[in-house]
C-alpha cells in the first residue's frame, strides 16, 4: 500500500511576494519564502505533490512559547536544531517537548530557535503538499521540507529533480485548480521504492544483516 503525502492542512500561512497567504490561496509560479542556513530567500512554488481540498485528516500540532503553532502530518519533514547546532531534519511525529524549531519573525526580520512546549493531535480540512524549487519553505514562519514519508531531504530532493527540470522548460502552466490527488511523478516515486524495500533481494540483505 502507498502511504500518503498528508503535510499540511489549507490553512497553513506562507508568505510570498504578495504578502501572506494561506495554502489554499497559493498560485503556481509563486514565489514564497524560505530560510537558507544563514538567512532568508524566496523560492519558487511549482506544484502540488498532493492536494486534495476537503479531506478531513489528522495532523500533529506542535506549539512553541507565544502561542506559535504548527499543524502538519506526523510524517512530514520539518528542521530542528541538532547536536552540534547543525540544521537537521525531522518528521514531525518524532518532535518532542524541548526540540527547538526554526522560526522566522517577520518584524525583527531574525531567524529564531524556539522550543516545543506542547505537542497534540487535532483535525482540519484539506491536505496540501506543496513543492518549491528550493525543496523547503516557511509553514506559519516555521522552516519545513517539502517532503514526507523519507528521512533524508537531500535524498528526496535529488529524486524530484527531473519534475523541477520538467517545469522549467514548459512553456505552458497546469491548471492547478481542478487538480486533486498525488502528482503522478511522486506517486510512481511512491511505489518504486516500495518495490525496491517489499523485494525478496531487499529482504534478504536486511536478514543477513
Amino acid at each position: 500500500m502507498v502511504s500518503l503525502c498528508i503535510c499540511f492542512p489549507g490553512g497553513t500561512f506562507v508568505t510570498t511576494r504578495h504578502g501572506v497567504k494561506q495554502l489554499d490561496e497559493l498560485l503556481q509560479g509563486e514565489e514564497v519564502l524560505t530560510l537558507t542556513k544563514q538567512s532568508q530567500k524566496w523560492t519558487q512554488f511549482y506544484t502540488w505533490g498532493h492536494i486534495q481540498r476537503d479531506l478531513i485528516a489528522e495532523f500533529v500540532q506542535v506549539k512553541v512559547k507565544g502561542g506559535k503553532e504548527l499543524q502538519i502530518s506526523e510524517e512530514h519533514l520539518l528542521f530542528v536544531e541538532g547536536k552540534n547546532g547543525k540544521r537537521v531534519a525531522k518528521n514531525a511525529g518524532r518532535v518532542v517537548i524541548g526540540d527547538k524549531l526554526y522560526y522566522f519573525d517577520e518584524d525583527s526580520q531574525c531567524t529564531e530557535l524556539l522550543a516545543v512546549e506542547e505537542i497534540g493531535k487535532v483535525q482540519a480540512k484539506g491536505v496540501y503538499a506543496p513543492f518549491t524549487m528550493n525543496g523547503d519553505f516557511l509553514a506559519n514562519r516555521f522552516a519545513v521540507s517539502c517532503y514526507a514519508n523519507v528521512s533524508n531531504c537531500k535524498v528526496a530532493h535529488a529524486a524530484l529533480s527531473p519534475l523541477r527540470t520538467w517545469y522549467k522548460v514548459r512553456p505552458e502552466k497546469e491548471d492547478l485548480l481542478s487538480k486533486e490527488g498525488i502528482h503522478s511523478y511522486a506517486e510512481k516515486l511512491m511505489k518504486f521504492r516500495e518495490l525496491i524495500t517489499t523485494s525478496p533481494f531487499a529482504r534478504k540483505v536486511v536478514t543477513n544483516k
